[in-house]
Protein backbone atom coordinates (compact mmCIF):
# COMPACT_ATOMS: atom_id res chain seq x y z
CA UNK A 1 0.00 0.00 0.00
CA UNK A 2 2.46 2.37 0.91
CA UNK A 3 4.59 1.83 -2.20
CA UNK A 4 1.56 2.42 -4.33
CA UNK A 5 1.28 5.66 -2.51
CA UNK A 6 4.35 6.51 -3.18
CA UNK A 7 4.32 6.00 -7.28
CA UNK A 8 1.28 8.26 -6.76
CA UNK A 9 2.96 11.10 -5.18
CA UNK A 10 5.96 10.57 -7.59
CA UNK A 11 3.79 10.52 -10.52
CA UNK A 12 1.82 13.71 -9.31
CA UNK A 13 5.35 15.18 -8.52
CA UNK A 14 6.32 14.62 -11.92
CA UNK A 15 3.45 15.91 -13.61
CA UNK A 16 5.18 17.34 -17.29
CA UNK A 17 1.53 19.30 -17.54
CA UNK A 18 1.82 20.96 -14.03
CA UNK A 19 6.07 21.12 -13.65
CA UNK A 20 6.38 24.51 -15.50
CA UNK A 21 9.49 25.19 -13.58
CA UNK A 22 13.11 23.60 -14.30
CA UNK A 23 14.12 20.90 -11.83
CA UNK A 24 17.47 21.53 -11.24
CA UNK A 25 19.28 24.69 -8.97
CA UNK A 26 19.23 28.39 -10.54
CA UNK A 27 23.05 29.02 -8.94
CA UNK A 28 24.10 30.14 -12.32
CA UNK A 29 22.41 33.41 -12.40
CA UNK A 30 24.31 34.42 -9.75
CA UNK A 31 27.83 33.33 -11.26
CA UNK A 32 30.10 35.94 -12.87
CA UNK A 33 32.80 36.02 -15.16
CA UNK A 34 36.15 35.97 -14.44
CA UNK A 35 38.06 38.65 -15.91
CA UNK A 36 41.51 37.92 -14.55
CA UNK A 37 44.20 38.22 -17.72
CA UNK A 38 45.48 35.06 -18.10
CA UNK A 39 49.24 35.21 -17.00
CA UNK A 40 51.84 33.67 -19.68
CA UNK A 41 55.38 32.91 -18.06
CA UNK A 42 58.40 34.77 -19.73
CA UNK A 43 59.42 33.14 -22.93
CA UNK A 44 56.04 32.23 -23.84
CA UNK A 45 53.87 33.60 -26.63
CA UNK A 46 50.11 34.08 -25.70
CA UNK A 47 47.75 31.36 -27.13
CA UNK A 48 45.44 32.66 -30.14
CA UNK A 49 41.78 32.87 -28.96
CA UNK A 50 39.02 31.84 -31.09
CA UNK A 51 36.17 34.43 -30.43
CA UNK A 52 33.26 31.86 -31.97
CA UNK A 53 32.03 31.70 -28.63
CA UNK A 54 32.13 34.37 -26.92
CA UNK A 55 28.85 35.93 -24.94
CA UNK A 56 27.86 39.38 -26.67
CA UNK A 57 26.49 41.98 -24.30
CA UNK A 58 22.88 42.38 -23.19
CA UNK A 59 20.73 44.67 -25.72
CA UNK A 60 17.52 46.07 -25.13
CA UNK A 61 16.23 43.31 -27.08
CA UNK A 62 16.75 40.91 -24.69
CA UNK A 63 17.81 42.10 -21.08
CA UNK A 64 14.27 41.58 -20.14
CA UNK A 65 13.40 38.17 -21.50
CA UNK A 66 12.83 35.44 -18.91
CA UNK A 67 15.24 33.46 -17.38
CA UNK A 68 15.69 30.55 -14.54
CA UNK A 69 12.84 30.18 -13.00
CA UNK A 70 10.70 32.50 -14.88
CA UNK A 71 11.12 30.21 -17.80
CA UNK A 72 8.23 27.79 -18.58
CA UNK A 73 9.78 24.39 -19.74
CA UNK A 74 6.46 22.85 -20.24
CA UNK A 75 6.12 21.62 -23.98
CA UNK A 76 3.19 23.44 -26.02
CA UNK A 77 0.17 22.13 -26.00
CA UNK A 78 -1.24 20.34 -29.06
CA UNK A 79 -5.04 20.78 -30.81
CA UNK A 80 -6.08 16.92 -31.04
CA UNK A 81 -7.91 15.37 -33.86
CA UNK A 82 -9.85 13.64 -31.29
CA UNK A 83 -12.97 13.17 -33.72
CA UNK A 84 -13.38 11.06 -36.54
CA UNK A 85 -13.33 12.81 -39.78
CA UNK A 86 -11.42 15.84 -37.93
CA UNK A 87 -7.95 16.90 -39.48
CA UNK A 88 -5.41 20.09 -37.44
CA UNK A 89 -4.96 22.88 -39.50
CA UNK A 90 -1.69 23.29 -41.65
CA UNK A 91 -0.58 26.35 -38.61
CA UNK A 92 -1.77 23.94 -35.95
CA UNK A 93 -4.75 26.45 -34.37
CA UNK A 94 -7.78 24.86 -35.29
CA UNK A 95 -9.09 22.03 -37.00
CA UNK A 96 -11.06 20.69 -39.63
CA UNK A 97 -14.39 19.10 -39.32
CA UNK A 98 -15.57 17.86 -42.60
CA UNK A 99 -19.01 16.64 -43.28
CA UNK A 100 -20.04 13.37 -42.68
CA UNK A 101 -23.90 12.99 -42.58
CA UNK A 102 -26.49 14.59 -44.30
CA UNK A 103 -29.38 15.60 -42.16
CA UNK A 104 -28.45 19.40 -41.64
CA UNK A 105 -25.82 21.40 -42.80
CA UNK A 106 -22.27 21.06 -40.64
CA UNK A 107 -21.57 24.41 -39.81
CA UNK A 108 -25.52 24.80 -38.36
CA UNK A 109 -24.38 21.77 -36.48
CA UNK A 110 -21.24 22.73 -34.74
CA UNK A 111 -22.68 26.24 -34.00
CA UNK A 112 -25.15 24.05 -32.20
CA UNK A 113 -22.09 22.03 -30.57
CA UNK A 114 -20.67 25.20 -29.58
CA UNK A 115 -23.86 26.39 -28.05
CA UNK A 116 -23.98 22.98 -26.21
CA UNK A 117 -20.78 23.23 -24.99
CA UNK A 118 -20.66 26.46 -23.24
CA UNK A 119 -24.33 25.85 -21.15
CA UNK A 120 -22.55 22.31 -20.32
CA UNK A 121 -19.57 24.35 -18.83
CA UNK A 122 -21.90 26.85 -17.63
CA UNK A 123 -19.58 29.52 -19.30
CA UNK A 124 -20.34 32.80 -20.49
CA UNK A 125 -20.56 33.15 -24.25
CA UNK A 126 -22.57 35.35 -26.79
CA UNK A 127 -22.94 34.73 -30.83
CA UNK A 128 -21.47 37.10 -33.26
CA UNK A 129 -20.76 38.04 -36.99
CA UNK A 130 -17.55 36.49 -36.55
CA UNK A 131 -18.54 33.89 -34.34
CA UNK A 132 -18.49 33.26 -30.96
CA UNK A 133 -17.25 34.65 -27.97
CA UNK A 134 -16.36 32.60 -24.45
CA UNK A 135 -14.70 32.74 -21.02
CA UNK A 136 -12.54 30.10 -20.40
CA UNK A 137 -14.85 28.36 -17.68
CA UNK A 138 -14.18 24.95 -19.10
CA UNK A 139 -10.37 24.96 -19.27
CA UNK A 140 -10.96 26.59 -15.11
CA UNK A 141 -9.78 29.65 -16.51
CA UNK A 142 -13.03 31.65 -16.55
CA UNK A 143 -11.03 35.07 -16.07
CA UNK A 144 -9.80 34.38 -19.87
CA UNK A 145 -11.99 34.93 -22.94
CA UNK A 146 -11.66 33.63 -26.08
CA UNK A 147 -12.96 34.26 -29.97
CA UNK A 148 -14.07 31.19 -32.11
CA UNK A 149 -14.09 31.21 -35.91
CA UNK A 150 -16.03 29.04 -37.84
CA UNK A 151 -15.36 29.34 -41.54
CA UNK A 152 -17.02 26.81 -44.22
CA UNK A 153 -15.18 25.51 -47.10
CA UNK A 154 -17.29 23.80 -50.12
CA UNK A 155 -14.41 22.24 -52.25
CA UNK A 156 -13.33 20.23 -48.99
CA UNK A 157 -16.82 20.04 -47.76
CA UNK A 158 -15.53 21.10 -44.47
CA UNK A 159 -15.76 23.90 -41.70
CA UNK A 160 -12.66 24.70 -40.02
CA UNK A 161 -12.81 25.75 -36.40
CA UNK A 162 -10.27 27.75 -34.54
CA UNK A 163 -10.17 29.76 -30.96
CA UNK A 164 -7.97 32.60 -30.34
CA UNK A 165 -7.45 33.89 -26.68
CA UNK A 166 -8.63 37.44 -26.50
CA UNK A 167 -4.47 38.41 -24.08
CA UNK A 168 -3.44 41.93 -23.31
CA UNK A 169 0.67 42.41 -23.94
CA UNK A 170 1.33 40.65 -20.58
CA UNK A 171 0.28 37.16 -21.60
CA UNK A 172 3.34 35.08 -23.05
CA UNK A 173 2.61 34.07 -26.39
CA UNK A 174 3.01 30.31 -25.31
CA UNK A 175 0.56 30.66 -22.80
CA UNK A 176 -2.22 31.95 -25.05
CA UNK A 177 -1.16 28.69 -27.09
CA UNK A 178 -1.64 26.62 -24.68
CA UNK A 179 -5.35 28.10 -23.39
CA UNK A 180 -6.22 27.89 -26.93
CA UNK A 181 -4.79 24.27 -27.56
CA UNK A 182 -6.71 23.17 -24.46
CA UNK A 183 -9.59 24.90 -25.02
CA UNK A 184 -10.10 23.42 -28.65
CA UNK A 185 -9.83 19.79 -27.52
CA UNK A 186 -12.30 20.08 -24.46
CA UNK A 187 -14.83 21.03 -27.08
CA UNK A 188 -13.77 18.16 -29.06
CA UNK A 189 -14.35 15.58 -26.29
CA UNK A 190 -17.79 16.95 -25.15
CA UNK A 191 -18.89 16.84 -29.39
CA UNK A 192 -17.22 13.33 -29.32
CA UNK A 193 -19.77 12.76 -26.71
CA UNK A 194 -22.63 13.95 -28.19
CA UNK A 195 -22.10 12.05 -31.35
CA UNK A 196 -21.65 9.17 -29.35
CA UNK A 197 -24.81 9.22 -27.90
CA UNK A 198 -26.52 10.42 -31.08
CA UNK A 199 -25.11 7.10 -32.59
CA UNK A 200 -25.94 4.58 -29.94
CA UNK A 201 -29.42 5.92 -30.28
CA UNK A 202 -29.31 5.63 -34.14
CA UNK A 203 -27.81 1.96 -33.82
CA UNK A 204 -30.63 0.89 -31.71
CA UNK A 205 -33.64 1.77 -33.02
CA UNK A 206 -35.82 -0.44 -35.98
CA UNK A 207 -34.44 -0.75 -39.63
CA UNK A 208 -36.96 -1.82 -42.04
CA UNK A 209 -35.95 -4.99 -43.95
CA UNK A 210 -38.03 -6.03 -47.35
CA UNK A 211 -37.87 -8.60 -49.81
CA UNK A 212 -36.33 -8.16 -53.22
CA UNK A 213 -37.87 -10.91 -55.03
CA UNK A 214 -36.76 -9.68 -58.57
CA UNK A 215 -33.08 -9.66 -57.79
CA UNK A 216 -32.86 -12.20 -55.13
CA UNK A 217 -31.99 -10.23 -52.50
CA UNK A 218 -33.43 -8.30 -49.49
CA UNK A 219 -33.47 -4.48 -48.87
CA UNK A 220 -32.20 -2.91 -45.88
CA UNK A 221 -32.95 0.89 -45.32
CA UNK A 222 -29.86 1.76 -43.83
CA UNK A 223 -26.27 2.15 -45.06
CA UNK A 224 -24.05 -0.35 -44.43
CA UNK A 225 -22.24 0.33 -40.99
CA UNK A 226 -25.73 0.13 -39.42
CA UNK A 227 -26.83 -2.66 -41.81
CA UNK A 228 -23.62 -4.69 -40.84
CA UNK A 229 -23.51 -3.91 -36.66
CA UNK A 230 -27.52 -4.72 -36.89
CA UNK A 231 -26.99 -8.16 -38.61
CA UNK A 232 -24.11 -9.47 -36.89
CA UNK A 233 -25.76 -8.61 -33.55
CA UNK A 234 -29.39 -10.22 -34.46
CA UNK A 235 -27.58 -13.28 -36.45
CA UNK A 236 -26.58 -15.44 -32.93
CA UNK A 237 -29.80 -14.60 -31.47
CA UNK A 238 -32.11 -16.24 -34.38
CA UNK A 239 -29.60 -19.71 -34.18
CA UNK A 240 -26.86 -18.55 -36.50
CA UNK A 241 -23.28 -19.71 -35.28
CA UNK A 242 -20.58 -16.69 -36.96
CA UNK A 243 -17.68 -18.96 -38.04
CA UNK A 244 -15.94 -16.51 -40.02
CA UNK A 245 -16.50 -12.71 -40.92
CA UNK A 246 -14.93 -9.97 -42.90
CA UNK A 247 -16.45 -6.75 -42.61
CA UNK A 248 -14.50 -5.15 -45.34
CA UNK A 249 -15.20 -7.70 -47.68
CA UNK A 250 -18.81 -7.76 -46.34
CA UNK A 251 -19.12 -10.99 -45.70
CA UNK A 252 -20.55 -13.56 -42.79
CA UNK A 253 -20.00 -17.44 -43.07
CA UNK A 254 -22.57 -18.83 -40.96
CA UNK A 255 -23.83 -22.27 -39.10
CA UNK A 256 -27.21 -22.21 -38.94
CA UNK A 257 -28.59 -24.84 -35.69
CA UNK A 258 -32.04 -23.57 -35.35
CA UNK A 259 -33.73 -22.82 -31.95
CA UNK A 260 -36.10 -24.90 -29.89
CA UNK A 261 -40.08 -24.19 -30.52
CA UNK A 262 -40.15 -22.83 -27.06
CA UNK A 263 -36.81 -20.12 -27.93
CA UNK A 264 -39.06 -18.54 -30.71
CA UNK A 265 -41.92 -18.58 -28.39
CA UNK A 266 -39.78 -16.44 -26.70
CA UNK A 267 -38.70 -14.17 -28.77
CA UNK A 268 -42.27 -13.52 -30.57
CA UNK A 269 -40.53 -14.06 -34.10
CA UNK A 270 -41.83 -16.37 -36.82
CA UNK A 271 -39.76 -19.44 -36.85
CA UNK A 272 -36.99 -19.46 -39.43
CA UNK A 273 -37.65 -23.28 -40.95
CA UNK A 274 -34.85 -24.03 -43.40
CA UNK A 275 -31.80 -26.42 -43.33
CA UNK A 276 -29.17 -26.54 -40.69
CA UNK A 277 -26.23 -26.35 -42.62
CA UNK A 278 -23.63 -23.55 -43.27
CA UNK A 279 -24.37 -20.40 -45.44
CA UNK A 280 -22.94 -17.69 -46.21
CA UNK A 281 -24.26 -13.80 -46.13
CA UNK A 282 -23.14 -10.84 -48.18
CA UNK A 283 -23.73 -7.62 -47.47
CA UNK A 284 -23.52 -4.87 -50.52
CA UNK A 285 -23.34 -0.99 -49.77
CA UNK A 286 -26.02 0.36 -51.65
CA UNK A 287 -25.37 4.15 -50.59
CA UNK A 288 -28.47 4.89 -48.07
CA UNK A 289 -29.49 1.05 -48.57
CA UNK A 290 -27.71 -2.21 -47.87
CA UNK A 291 -28.30 -5.69 -49.93
CA UNK A 292 -28.50 -8.88 -48.19
CA UNK A 293 -28.10 -11.96 -50.03
CA UNK A 294 -27.71 -15.73 -49.52
CA UNK A 295 -25.89 -18.96 -50.63
CA UNK A 296 -24.73 -21.70 -49.60
CA UNK A 297 -21.56 -23.55 -48.64
CA UNK A 298 -21.18 -24.16 -52.16
CA UNK A 299 -21.47 -20.08 -52.57
CA UNK A 300 -24.77 -21.13 -55.00
CA UNK A 301 -27.63 -18.76 -54.29
CA UNK A 302 -30.26 -20.03 -52.18
CA UNK A 303 -34.13 -21.01 -53.77
CA UNK A 304 -36.67 -17.61 -53.70
CA UNK A 305 -38.63 -20.03 -51.33
CA UNK A 306 -36.11 -19.86 -48.96
CA UNK A 307 -35.43 -16.35 -48.95
CA UNK A 308 -38.55 -16.11 -48.60
CA UNK A 309 -38.56 -17.37 -45.27
CA UNK A 310 -35.22 -15.64 -44.39
CA UNK A 311 -36.58 -12.37 -45.15
CA UNK A 312 -40.10 -12.64 -43.10
CA UNK A 313 -37.90 -13.68 -39.86
CA UNK A 314 -35.25 -11.44 -40.25
CA UNK A 315 -37.87 -8.54 -40.91
CA UNK A 316 -39.18 -8.32 -37.38
CA UNK A 317 -35.51 -9.30 -35.91
CA UNK A 318 -34.24 -5.87 -37.58
CA UNK A 319 -37.34 -3.78 -36.30
CA UNK A 320 -36.82 -5.42 -32.60
CA UNK A 321 -33.99 -3.18 -30.94
CA UNK A 322 -34.40 -5.36 -27.97
CA UNK A 323 -32.67 -8.19 -29.70
CA UNK A 324 -29.43 -6.06 -29.21
CA UNK A 325 -28.82 -6.11 -25.47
Amino acid sequence: MMGVLALSVLAGCSNPETRAQANRGFEYQDATLRTTPLLIPAGLEAPRFNNEFVIPPATSTNANAVVGKEVDVRPPTQVLPLIRGTEVLDNGSGLWFYQQRLEQPLEQELNQALSDFFSEQKAQYSQTEQGWQSDGQAIGSPEQEFSWKLAPNSVRRAVSVEVMMNNDDATLAQNAQRAEAAMLNAFSLSYQRTLTQQQNLLDSSPIKLTLDSAQGRLLVAQGYDRSWKRLITVLPKLGFDLTNRQQALGYVDVEFDGLSNSQWRDLAITKLDIPEQKYRIQLGDLGEQSSITLSDKDKTPVSAELLSKVATTFAEAFQRPDLLR
